[in-house]
Parts: C-alpha cells; sequence; structure tokens
C-alpha cells in the first residue's frame, strides 16, 4: 500500500489547502503539503514545476445576494468580508474564515442556551486552580452546537452525526500545457 502512495505522490504533486481537516498526517511527504496555498502561490508552483499538478482545495462559494451575503443569522458581517468586488475574503486563509464561523456558531449557542432558559451557569469555573472541575453545561453545549446551522463566511455549517460539516466543497486543479498559453490551470472537478 505505501509502495502505491509513494508512486503516486513523487508523480503528482497534491496542494491541499484544508489542513485543519487533518490531525497528524500518516505520510511524511504529506505532512509538508498539508498547508493552506493562495492563487498566487499556485501559479508560480505551476510555472517553476517540471511534471503536471493536481490541486485540491476547498472552495467557499459565494451567496448571489450581496443584502443575504452580509447578514448571517441576523448578525451584520462587514462588506468587506462579504463583498466580492472588494476581494479581501479571498485573501483571508481558510482557517482564520473557521475561526471567524466557530466564534459566530458559539454565540449562537449561547445565545439559544439563554433563549430557552437551558443555562448552565458557569460561576463554578475556575481556570487558575489546578484540579478544576469540567463545566456541567459542556455536554449540553456541545450538543446545542451540532443541532445548529448557521450560515457564516465558509458557507453552511451544520453537522452530521458523526461530527463533520455536511457542506464542506472541494475542488481539483489540474495542469494543462498548450503552445499558445504555456502552462495553465484547470478546474477538473468540484466536489
Amino acid at each position: 500500500m505505501n509502495t502505491v502512495l509513494d508512486h503516486f505522490l513523487q508523480s503528482v504533486n497534491v496542494l491541499i489547502s484544508f489542513h485543519g481537516f487533518y490531525h497528524e498526517p500518516s505520510h511524511p511527504i504529506l505532512s509538508s503539503l498539508l498547508q493552506e496555498v493562495s492563487d498566487t502561490e499556485i501559479m508560480e508552483l505551476v510555472h517553476s514545476s517540471l511534471g503536471r499538478m493536481t490541486v485540491i482545495r476547498q472552495i467557499f462559494p459565494l451567496w448571489r445576494d450581496t443584502n443575504i451575503r452580509c447578514m448571517r443569522n441576523n448578525h451584520r458581517i462587514s462588506s468587506l468580508l462579504c463583498d466580492p468586488q472588494e476581494g479581501y475574503l479571498q485573501s483571508l486563509e481558510v482557517s482564520s474564515l473557521y475561526l471567524y464561523d466557530s466564534v459566530l456558531m458559539l454565540a449562537n449557542a449561547f445565545y439559544s442556551k439563554l433563549e430557552d432558559r437551558k443555562w448552565h451557569s458557569m460561576a463554578s469555573l475556575n481556570c487558575m486552580r489546578k484540579s478544576t472541575k469540567p463545566w456541567n453545561g459542556g455536554w449540553s453545549m456541545l450538543d446545542t452546537i451540532q443541532k445548529r446551522r448557521i450560515t457564516g463566511l465558509t458557507g453552511m455549517m451544520d453537522f452530521r452525526a458523526g461530527g463533520s460539516n455536511s457542506h464542506v466543497q472541494f475542488e481539483i486543479l489540474g495542469t494543462s500545457y498548450s503552445e499558445t498559453f504555456g502552462k495553465d490551470v484547470k478546474r477538473v472537478s468540484q466536489y
């Protein structure tokens, strides 16, 4: 099995821009490739590579209606982050987008708990003591987060029973060569 993977990795460069999904790569070559890569870096790699290149990266489809794009669950988002004309959203790293959405999801869960009056007091939490007891509301909060659905900068977020987001999308890019245009990158597929 490893020889097949070794052969594949030697014949094709694989760049994955969603390193947050993998905790520990099982193959040494993969550990150096699991990083966020910008469009500019992809083009530089394509033009400097000797062979073909395949890029797998997470994509975030833009909302068509600007008014909907800038509102998430009654939360107004700066037009810098939601307007495709600004271009700022495309320059953020994937981890930054997920961090923003994680905070938004946690804030919505807290609000839901307060609204349902099923709040667990955090008065017993003390992070300074070494023998801190677990917070009784932790499992309930996790359950609330898993049942909620939000629309953030990365798109729709809700969770399957296994804990994965069912709305994640990826695209596979491949290099092509022509005498007219030289090396170029084209979308091969989208999942």
